[in-house]
């Protein structure tokens, strides 16, 4: 598992190689939620999928191998912009990763 800085910024796009593949996460305010588009490699996995606590941001159906991100948070809470980096990380795990 790796933690990946997070800016307290409604709308943000970071990339990052991981595993030797290179992801694109866009993360933005909608609707009083944060939502996510994700890359690998140049392609979409996922376009506007919703951020929920501490659960897999990419759905399964769209993944070849066990790598993916999520927003780990206190209590359950929603992902919000504000709190990311203080009580809100973005982690990454893979199967290959120790």
């Amino acid at each position: 598992m790796r933690t990946i800085e997070l800016n307290s910024t409604p709308n943000q796009r970071l990339t990052v190689t991981l595993d030797d593949q290179r992801w694109e996460l866009t993360i933005k305010q909608a609707r009083g939620m944060m939502v996510c588009d994700v890359m690998l490699n140049d392609e979409y996995l996922v376009r506007g999928t919703r951020i929920v606590a501490n659960a897999p941001i990419i759905p399964s159906a769209y993944l070849s191998s066990g790598r993916n991100f999520a927003i780990l948070t206190e209590n359950d809470d929603l992902p919000w912009w504000e709190s990311f980096n203080t009580n809100q990380v973005l982690i990454y795990w893979s199967d290959d990763s120790d």
